[in-house]
Parts: structure tokens; sequence; C-alpha cells
């Protein structure tokens, strides 16, 4: 514990905590009621038609920290800008019919829908923004079509007005972007995958087995942190490329650890150890004891970076011969290595070249975090060495190939445009006002809560929080506004309702849900003197409003119902259906152009795909503790090395002239092995479909014609992978019924 742990906190934060407040949400809160009332009152001076949105637009784009509060501002002026452009064109288009407008509102928000799920970051709030303002434009406009150009003005000042409100108050206050906390978390798990490839190298057979379950996680959980980190910043955006790519070599290191552990275990070359397989493809060129000598010199140089890796990102600074030079004399061990194997005559494996590429990638994030830490990059000759050696190093600098969810995008894009479609032709139908501001509210719901984990549970969390909204919404218009003489007197007793909105968002037990809170209060109270409207009526808007979250409760959960465990199941059928869907599309051109790469360099785009998808699942099941996920080691190692079988048999296929009856039968038997895979993954699992797939990689593998490397991945396809796999598609066979 440090001195400033140690000082007693103020009077005021022990009794705020006492009374059940967020003491570090507490000023943020405040700081943002605030600025929602400065908006709103600046609103209202430049006498603008809805001052109350500037305020509800003040406390969407407020965040906690700088970089953040300047990138969710900026999209959702640039969301704001898209979505009233489509509605000024619509009603320009539609010249006062509803039908149009219902169609084309519906359409639209299923395209903000759709590319929203498929962004990250801020993005995906930028395009759920054009949708709904567009819907706000369109919903509430009234009056001939040639008319909406001063509510898309007011639609648009008013944004302008709360993004700067809260840009201008929160700045003031908002820290910078802890790096140090995801840099540290980034290193501690490389480090691991260092010592377990150290000890992977160092002990023999019989040493302790890998743990992959728990590298995964820990990989898992830094991935997960990178979702919104290079927001705001361009030095974190770079960094955090780095770190995906870090991600990505670290992720094929542990799978070549899983693969010489697994080849070991199997008894596939018994009288080889594990490190020996990760070192060269054989001894006999060099002395055991060169090679001995070599194992433990590259042993030592990578524990002793991943002890410096453990240490604190600001360590760097006081000792120049610190992590860099660690880095530096890891990567000489590891060329050592590879310079004595290829000059013996001999090739090393993958393992030891996924080992050196991901000593340069670090070399590499090393650069990126310095500068993010406003640090000196001390490289030294080590960010010298690898220059000019871009074909071992890989491509870093090509654009990432991440996971992007096609399945819940469209899932959707269905959801919210069908039900916007529904509820727009009964709006057309009856013109009934209510019915089309309780689709404004219906709008929201459905594309903002969308990319949500679990959309129906939240739903009950917004549900309660527009419900206390509405609840200080109507105190205020029954018992407040009736006393004031004038609209900047209305607008005065305004600021104690939206302090009371920000303690609602700091308070332990009424957190989930507070910003809804304080978004249905400021869409009721539209300050307009005098005060018109009865209770009833007051509380018939107030129904409307709250009627949103309650409709997208039923959506969601009858509609493509989504959660957490559902996006699980999703994901992972996706990953495991890649397998037959590749053998496919391999039976069918013969010549993949996609596909068409060397299945053995990591870099590849499938393998960063593959990659990041498998950490997305992993952290999916920590976070549901998922009862299958024990077999998710061995789901990453099939599934990392089919596609390298599947894609290095099309290439001894394209590659062999069918001269001999062995080799035409080879052929044949290689066609049958492929149509066997894509039955096999074609509908429910089942115990024939798989025989016939085992057996017919068990025949293919047996065939003399074939490489030897190459027959020993078909026997491994067999007995290892397509039983993996089968685990895991009954799991979630069973889980779906």
């Amino acid at each position: 514990m440090n001195a400033a742990d140690a000082q007693p906190r103020p009077r005021w934060q022990r009794a705020a905590a006492a009374l059940g407040f967020h003491v570090p949400v507490l000023a943020f809160a405040l700081r943002t009621a605030l600025a929602a009332f400065a908006a709103l009152a600046l609103a209202h001076a430049m006498g603008l038609e809805h001052p109350h949105w500037a305020a509800m637009s003040a406390w969407a784009a407020s965040q906690p920290m700088r970089e953040h509060l300047l990138s969710r501002g900026l999209y959702r002026f640039g969301g704001s800008v898209v979505g009233v452009v489509y509605a000024v064109a619509l009603v320009l288009l539609a010249q006062d019919s509803l039908w149009v407008l219902a169609f084309g509102l519906a359409l639209w928000v299923a395209a903000c829908a759709f590319l929203g799920n498929l962004q990250r970051g801020y993005l995906v709030y930028g395009c759920m923004l054009a949708g709904y303002s567009a819907a706000m434009v369109v919903l509430l406009h009234h009056g001939p079509a040639d008319s909406v150009w001063p509510l898309a003005w007011d639609r648009m000042l008013t944004v302008i007005t709360g993004v700067a409100a809260a840009l201008c108050i929160s700045w003031c206050f908002a820290p910078r972007r802890k790096a140090a906390v995801l840099i540290a978390q980034s290193r501690s798990a490389l480090a691991q995958v260092l010592q377990a490839a150290a000890a992977q190298l160092r002990q023999p057979s019989a040493g302790q087995a890998l743990d992959q379950g728990h590298l995964l996680s820990r990989l898992a959980q830094v991935e997960e942190l990178l979702e919104l980190y290079p927001e705001g910043s361009r030095t974190a955006r770079n960094t955090s490329r780095a770190m995906h790519w870090q991600q990505h070599y670290a992720m094929e290191l542990v799978y070549q650890l899983g693969q010489a552990q697994g080849n070991t275990g199997a008894g596939a070359g018994a009288q080889a150890s594990a490190s020996s397989a990760i070192l060269a493809a054989g001894s006999g060129a060099l002395a055991p004891a060169q090679i001995q000598a070599q194992r433990l010199a590259l042993c030592d140089a990578v524990d002793q970076l991943a002890q410096a890796m453990h240490a604190a990102p600001h360590a760097q600074a006081a000792s120049p011969q610190g992590l860099n030079h660690a880095l530096h004399q890891a990567i000489r061990a590891c060329e050592a290595s590879i310079a004595s194997l290829q000059g013996g005559g001999q090739q090393a494996l993958p393992g030891l070249h996924a080992l050196y590429l991901l000593l340069q990638a670090i070399r590499r994030g090393l650069r990126a975090e310095a500068l993010d830490l406003n640090l000196p990059a001390r490289s030294g000759h080590s960010g010298q060495r690898g220059k000019g050696r871009k074909g071992c190093n890989g491509r870093h600098d090509s654009p990432l190939a991440l996971h992007r969810d096609w399945v819940g995008a469209r899932q959707a894009a269905l959801r919210a445009g069908g039900t916007l479609l529904v509820f727009g032709m009964v709006w057309a139908w009856t013109g009934s006002g209510l019915v089309a501001f309780g689709m404004l509210g219906l709008s929201v719901m459905l594309l903002v809560f969308s990319a949500f984990e679990s959309p129906s549970h939240t739903m009950a969390f917004v549900l309660r929080g527009q419900l206390i909204g509405a609840g200080l919404a109507l105190l205020c218009q029954s018992w407040v506004w009736p006393l004031a003489q004038s609209s900047w007197q209305m607008v005065a007793m305004l600021l104690p309702f939206a302090l009371m909105g920000g303690l609602v968002f700091a308070h332990k037990r009424t957190a989930a849900g507070a910003m809804d809170t304080n978004m249905a209060m400021f869409i009721l109270l539209a300050p307009v003197f005098p005060a018109a409207g009865s209770f009833g009526q007051h509380l018939s808007m107030a129904l409307v409003v709250v009627s949103g979250p309650a409709l997208a409760w039923v959506v969601y959960r009858w509609v493509y119902p989504t959660n957490d465990q559902r996006r699980l199941q999703t994901l992972a059928r996706m990953m495991v259906q890649e397998v037959p869907d590749l053998a496919r599309r391999l039976l069918q051109d013969g010549r993949p152009v996609q596909w068409q790469v060397r299945p053995a360099h990591p870099s590849n785009r499938w393998q960063v795909q593959l990659h990041h998808r498998l950490l997305r699942l992993v952290r999916w099941a920590d976070k549901t503790q998922w009862p299958e996920r024990a077999v998710l080691p061995r789901m990453a190692l099939s599934l990392r090395a089919m596609p390298a079988t599947l894609l290095q048999l099309q290439q001894w296929r394209r590659e062999t002239i069918l001269v001999t009856p062995a080799l035409r039968r080879t052929e044949r038997l290689a066609v049958v092995a492929l149509r066997r895979l894509v039955q096999w993954g074609a509908g429910a699992p089942s115990a024939s479909a798989s025989r016939n797939a085992r057996a017919a990689w068990q025949a293919l593998a047996q065939q003399s014609c074939l490489p030897a490397a190459l027959a020993e991945q078909a026997q491994c396809l067999a007995q290892r992978d397509i039983p993996a796999l089968d685990a895991v598609r009954h799991a979630l066979h069973e889980s779906q019924a």
C-alpha cells in the first residue's frame, strides 16, 4: 500500500460512501449533470425549439477520460449529421406520405443496425446514432415536407451545443487515459507465454504439461481491453495495432507449443522430446552437446525477457539495460539458434519461427508503447536488427483481419427493421402522434442496445431507469413548473432535477440504467412557457416513453433472442463450420484465390482472424462459465491445424502430375476425404458422418505417394482434430436443444 492509499479520505467522501454513492463516479456524474444543464440553458438562450435535446447530447457525449470524451463527441456529431441528412431527403421524397416514411425509416434503421454491429469501439455508437437521429426528425416532423428544415437545423444545433458543453466542462476535469495499465497487462500475458515456451524448450517430454487454457484466458483478457483503448488518440491506435499483432504471434506460438506437445504425447515421433520438436526437424548435422547449449542459452534469454516484462512499464525509463536489453539478448539467441540449424543443413520448425516472430512483434510494440507512455524509445541496436527482414517479420503493417459478427449484424438488422416496419404501418394507418413518439423510443432501444452482450437483460435496468426519469419529470411538470413566471424560470427550476439525475447515476443501487433516467427525464421536460397540458396528458406521454424499453424487451426476447450464451454458441458454431466450408470451396473451384497462401506462414489473413475469434470465444466462455470451456484449447489447436492441412493438400493436388496409378488413387482418396469432411459439417452432429470422415482421412494418410509431413497431418486430422471438434459440436447441439 502506498502513502496515498494510507491517508484517510476526506469527510465528504466517507459520508458519500456511507450513503451508498460510488465516490469516484460521483464527481463525474455531478459535473456531467452541470454540463447538461449548461447545454440546456445555452440552447434556450439561442432560441432553439428543443433545448432539452442539448442536455441529452451532453449526457450521451460525456466520458470519464479525455480521449474517449473527444472520440464519442465526434462520433455523436458525425452520426447526427448523416442521420439528419437522410431524414431530410426522405421527408422531401415522401411528400407527406406516411407509408413512404415508414418504409424508408425501417430500411434506414435496419442498415444502421447492420453496420453498427459490424464495427468496434465508438464507431458502433456513431452508426446507431445515425439511425435514431433520422427517426427523431422523421417522427417528430409535422406539417408540409418543406417545413422539415427548421427541425433538422434544430437537431443539429442542439447536438453541437450539447457536445460542446460536455467538452468544455468535462475536459477540464477528465484525466488522460492510463496507458500503463493496459501495457502492463499485455506484457504480463506475453511474459507468461514466453515462460511457457522457455519451459517447453528446457524440459524434456516428461516435463509439466502446457496449460493452454490459462494462456488463452490471459490473452483474451488483454484482447477485451483493446476494444476501446485506441479511441481518441493516434498513438493509442498505433499501440493497439501493435498489441493486436503481439496477440496474434503469441497465439501462433501457443499453437506450435501445443502441436509439439500433442505430437510427442500421442506417440508421433516418441523418440523426440518436445524441446527438440520445437527447435529442429532432426539432430544429425549438429552434435547433441551443441544443440543442448544453444537451447539452454535461448531458454535463459527468454526467461530473462519474461522477468523484465513483468516489471512496471515505466521501469524501462530508469534502466537502459532492462527490458530492451533483455529483448535484444533473446533476439540474438534466437537468431543464433536459427543460423546454426540452417548452417548445419537443417530447417527450423515453425515453433522456433513463431518464437522469433513474437520477439520481433514485442520489439515493434515497445516502440509504440514508449511513444504512448511519453518515454524515449530505447530499442538500441535491437531495433536495427531485423530492418529489411520483412520476409521474416511478417507484414505487420498490413490491415488486421479482426472478427466481425456477420450473424449478429444480420439478426439485428432484421429485428430492428422488421419491428419498425410493423409499427410504422400502424402509424401510417392511424396517423397517431403517440404511435410515432413510441416508435422513436423503440428505435433507440433496438439500435443502441443491439450490440450489448444481453439486450433483453439490459432492458430491465433501462426500464427501471426510465421509470425513475419519468417520475422526476412528472414531479417537475406537476408541482414545480406551474410556479414559474417565465421560460427562464422554468429553465432555472430544472437545475435541481439535473443534479438529482447525477446523484441517481452515482448511487450504487440505481447506477444500472441511470443514463436512461436522465434521457427520459430530459426528453419529457421541454421548457415551453406557459406550461401547458394536464397531469393526464403528461402521464400519457411518460407512459409512451417508458413503453419503448418494455416493447424492446419483448422484441429482444422473442425475435432472434440474444444473450451472452447465444453469442458464444453462435461464434463457436461459425468457427467450426468454416472447416467444412473451406473443404467445399476447395472441391468446387480447385484454385482458391482468397485461401491461396502458405499455411506455415503465421501472418496469413485467415490465421489472424482465427486467432482473434478464438480469443473472443475464450473470453465469452470465461464470462459465462461455459461448462464445456475445458475443450477450448483442443478446439483451438484443431481449428488452427485443419485449414493448414486442407490447404497443403490442395497445394499438393495442384502441383502433382497424376502419371501413376498410385498417384491417381491418392487423388481420388483426397477428393473423398474432402467430401466426407463436407458431409461431416452438414446438419446435426452424427456418429456415422464422423466415423466416415475419420476413415477417409485415415485411408488418405496411409498412401505412400503422399508427402510424409502431409500424411502425418492427415493422420492427426483423423485421430485428433475431428474428435475434438465433434465434442464441441455435440456440446453446442445439446445446449441448443
